[in-house]
């Protein structure tokens, strides 16, 4: 699966995505969720926690850009 932005904070977090193959909108809770659950649709991505405590998805790094969160 190859996620989209679909939605942005005013901070730059990524709140909403889609799923390009499906057109599903999805929100930044369900795509966590479904990460750290094992999801293995979701086995491309990973959620980091920043110090201030917030999460965000993130494409797992493998050096290519072909697949990041566009």
């Amino acid at each position: 699966m190859k996620l989209k932005v679909k939605e942005e904070s005013s901070t730059g977090l990524n709140t909403k995505f889609v799923n390009q193959e499906s057109g599903r909108s999805m929100s930044l809770e369900h795509v966590i969720n479904q990460i750290e659950n094992g999801n293995p649709n979701y086995k491309n991505y990973e959620t980091v926690t920043n110090p201030n405590g917030t999460t965000y998805v993130r494409s797992k790094p493998d050096g290519s850009i072909e697949n990041n969160i566009e």
